[in-house]
């Protein structure tokens, strides 16, 4: 063989192993496909997530109104066994009221049967007059209190 089909020879086996082996701009064009694949992927994806953020925050929404129901009613039984507590408490001390009245009375008129006979029907007066208004105070903060509560 002569050195020209030798430098050919040689020209055509170095231009055939380029071919099989990746070059810059090979590698460049790869990073930009992925780059292209990559955002292609994630507009294609992006419906579903937009989709996924509005059931989201449906779910956040509803969540919040249950709590906020779930609250009020809580509350509002709060204030009924509140108003129910606060009646009842009031009907006691109107009844502990009558009962203080009442032994008070009973008190006050065993004083006046120990008086003599021209003051006693004034003390049983004076007793039977605070009575009344023992029982019309007793009554009156019964009255008060329940319409203060309703």
């Amino acid at each position: 063989m002569n050195i020209t089909t030798k430098i050919l020879a040689a020209g055509i086996a170095v231009a055939l192993a380029a071919c099989g082996r990746p070059t810059q701009a090979d590698v460049d064009q790869a990073a930009r496909d992925r780059a292209a694949e990559v955002a292609k992927a994630g507009q294609d994806a992006q419906p579903s997530v937009d989709a996924a953020n509005r059931d989201l925050a449906k779910a956040q929404q509803q969540g919040n109104a249950k709590v906020a129901d779930a609250q009020a009613s809580a509350n509002n039984a709060i204030g009924k066994a509140a108003t129910k507590q606060t009646k009842e408490q009031a009907k006691a001390d109107y009844e502990v009221a009558i009962a203080r009245a009442d032994g008070d009375l009973s008190v006050a008129l065993k004083k006046c049967g120990m008086q003599s006979a021209e003051v006693k029907s004034s003390c049983e007066q004076d007793a039977n007059s605070a009575h009344d208004q023992a029982l019309a105070a007793a009554k009156s903060n019964l009255d008060t209190t329940n319409q203060q509560v309703d």
